[in-house]
């Protein structure tokens, strides 16, 4: 694969002659390629690291929104044709969990190489909580981002949420709009990086996701609520990889008890 491949849904933080597989990573709602940007200083030399740009952010910020979920995994399975001669790794947070999920499915559809899916933060596709924030004001919206963050956001900045509040009610519409009553297995190994203190997720929903795949779950939890991973990225980057050099099916398997 030469280094000059691009694409406009796919960040490319490193593209290496001679990688033995490819760490592709999903953003949360309202976050953008550039959250993954320090991961690879966590990474080994023959690890490639991509990250997915969803279209109205960054440089894709003049284009539309997605209309669903599902047609934003479309998109995005194109883009990574591109770069799948090298077996790739799905690693999606939040809404990005449930985004890398039916990514794999449609890799998987068209045989292409899928190593491994790591999904964080987020219930399995069949247990997606109700919710409709995406309808009410912003008061609301910003409400909810203050208690996944821990506190203030730049949104609280008038300029900053006249730019980037119609951007993150569309995600929530994608996320808030997505079903699967029944889950389509993968046949590859699922990790679920649980934050313990994440109201975002409870211990069965993690469980919940053995229902995607034939091998068996992979559960790494982590201390911390749902934006751990800001602080805990090396953490997460040296969990992962273990997973990566486990035999499949027999990484961490630890006990979840709530």
């Amino acid at each position: 694969m030469s280094a000059k491949v691009r694409h406009p849904a796919v960040r490319c933080f490193r593209l290496s002659e001679q990688p033995s597989a490819r760490l592709v990573c999903l953003p949360h709602a309202g976050g953008s390629a550039s959250c993954y940007r320090d991961w690879g200083k966590a990474l080994p030399d023959h690890l490639d690291l991509l990250a997915v740009q969803y279209p109205g952010r960054e440089e894709r910020y003049p284009e539309p929104f997605a209309d669903s979920l599902e047609a934003l995994a479309d998109e995005i399975t194109e883009a990574l044709t591109l770069f799948a001669e090298v077996p790739l790794v799905l690693f999606g947070h939040s809404l990005g969990a449930a985004l890398a999920y039916e990514v794999a499915l449609r890799l998987r559809r068209r045989n292409l190489s899928l190593k491994r899916l790591v999904v964080s933060a987020h219930p399995a596709p069949h247990r997606q909580r109700e919710s409709a924030l995406h309808q009410q004001g912003d008061t609301a919206l910003l409400d909810d981002i203050r208690r996944l963050s821990g506190g203030s956001t730049p949104l609280d900045e008038p300029a900053m949420r006249e730019l980037f509040m119609p951007m993150l009610r569309n995600d929530y519409r994608l996320i808030e709009r997505y079903r699967r009553d029944f889950p389509d297995e993968i046949d590859v190994p699922v990790d679920v990086c649980f934050p313990v203190d994440d109201d975002e997720i409870s211990g069965d929903e993690v469980r919940a996701w053995q229902d995607v795949t034939p091998w068996t779950l992979g559960v790494l939890p982590f201390r911390g609520g749902h934006f751990y991973l800001r602080e805990q990225y090396r953490d997460v980057v040296d969990r992962v990889l273990k997973q990566l050099d486990s035999p499949i099916g027999q990484g961490d398997r630890e006990h979840v008890t709530s």
